[in-house]
């Protein structure tokens, strides 16, 4: 499937709005389904400097989004990403198109040298799609979401600069 990946604008923001909401999509997702529209709109009018996020189109439509958000100060080595894919489309090789793209940006232009993310452990898919770009389990949130009337554990991944750059010490 071809998709163009670009840097999102605001005018994306009910089409990231409508994947975030999708039934088979907002259990994975920190939002919650009354999520506004007009929320997405703010989140994306006020994304700061050390924030870049790229949607995945496919035929002009919007069915994908990848979010990293560079860490501060002594942080500043550190990028904490996260992505959602349209329902339509999973299976597909968006997460993957917007993982390379994302991940580029982070080792080539930011060189950031620690990527992490969660996923639920009600995701394995997501799951095995990270460890493919090299992320590992480093631990496992205990109850870390609210969702359906209970609680979720995330599991917590982190991939490491291909360069092991870390490795230093």
């Amino acid at each position: 499937m071809e998709v163009n990946i670009r840097a999102v604008r605001i005018q994306d923001a009910s089409s990231i709005h409508r994947i975030c909401i999708q039934e088979a999509v907002y259990p994975f997702m920190v939002f919650l389904p009354s999520m506004r529209v007009e929320a997405m709109e703010n989140r994306l009018r006020n994304l700061g400097p050390n924030q870049f996020e790229f949607i995945a189109e496919h035929n002009g439509d919007v069915v994908g989004f990848v979010s990293l958000t560079q860490g501060q100060g002594r942080r500043s080595h550190v990028g904490d990403i996260f992505i959602g894919v349209d329902s339509e489309h999973h299976k597909k090789g968006i997460g993957k198109s917007l993982l390379t793209k994302i991940l580029d940006l982070a080792d080539n232009w930011l060189l950031l040298e620690r990527i992490e993310l969660g996923v639920l452990v009600t995701n394995p898919g997501a799951q095995a799609l990270y460890e493919k770009f090299g992320f590992t389990v480093e631990g496992k949130k205990k109850g870390s979401l609210k969702a359906n009337g209970g609680f979720i554990d995330e599991i917590m991944m982190s991939r490491i600069h291909p360069n092991g750059l870390l490795m230093r010490n």
